[in-house]
């Protein structure tokens, strides 16, 4: 991953944006000491009061560290961070990942169901609609992961639950990671067939088969993504 030059529109929110996806990417990689005010405002193009704004956001909520040794590196972080809304799936361990979806059965299940129980005509028409989007992106990985979260999304605001609307925008940054990994696992076809079936029982307000039927979507996920990581344990033993 490249850094790219920042439009002059909130600039500081630009970068932090920007650092965010280098640590996703794995090109700032846990303990690395990032690039100096100086380097990283020639990068960016930006000057260096707003390279010194963005650091202290991401050092405020946890992402960064200054050491007394000097300098700013990336720092190593947990599951507990996540409500921080900055800590994408990609840059985080296996526990931590599986945190994740353990989260999505416990409030993503009931969610469904308490959107199928109070959806409307116009709330069912909303969700058709982001998964004919997910129907024009099949191929395009990133496009048709953010219409995914966009319909996981919407379920929170179907809910009419401020709560539940609240939580997921703050793990909006997790989800979508997960659903971009899971795509590119999958594939396509299955999250489409799925996101259907939700919605013929959010239609028919049947709390209990949305709800069912969320569970076992992200319960085949967790599976998928148990497969992955032991494909991987296996290939790695296998270097060794």
């Amino acid at each position: 991953m490249e850094i790219k030059p920042i439009n002059r529109v909130s600039i500081s929110d630009q970068v932090c944006d920007q650092i965010k996806q280098l640590i996703l990417s794995g090109t700032w990689k846990l303990g690395q000491k990032i690039p100096s005010e100086t380097d990283l405002a020639e990068s960016f193009g930006v000057s260096r009061v707003s390279i010194r704004e963005a650091i202290l956001k991401l050092t405020a909520i946890g992402l960064l560290e200054s050491r007394f040794s000097g300098g700013t590196y990336v720092r190593e972080v947990g599951a507990d961070i996540y409500l921080n809304m900055i800590v994408p799936v990609a840059y985080l361990g296996t526990n931590s990942i599986m945190e994740v979806l353990e989260f999505r059965q416990v409030v993503e299940a009931k969610q469904a169901g308490l959107a199928a129980k109070k959806a409307t005509l116009e709330d069912v028409k909303r969700l058709e609609e982001m998964v004919e989007e997910m129907e024009r992106q099949v191929g395009n990985v990133e496009a048709f992961s953010k219409a995914d979260l966009r319909f996981h999304m919407e379920l929170s605001q179907i809910t009419q639950n401020s709560l539940l609307v609240a939580c997921m925008k703050l793990i909006s940054d997790v989800l979508g990671e997960n659903m971009l990994k899971l795509v590119e696992r999958r594939g396509f076809e299955s999250g489409i067939r799925c996101h259907r079936e939700i919605i013929e029982a959010v239609k028919e307000n049947d709390e209990r088969r949305a709800t069912l039927l969320m569970d076992e979507h992200i319960e085949d996920v967790c599976q998928t993504f148990v497969r992955l990581f032991t494909s991987v344990g296996e290939k790695d033993k296998g270097m060794e």
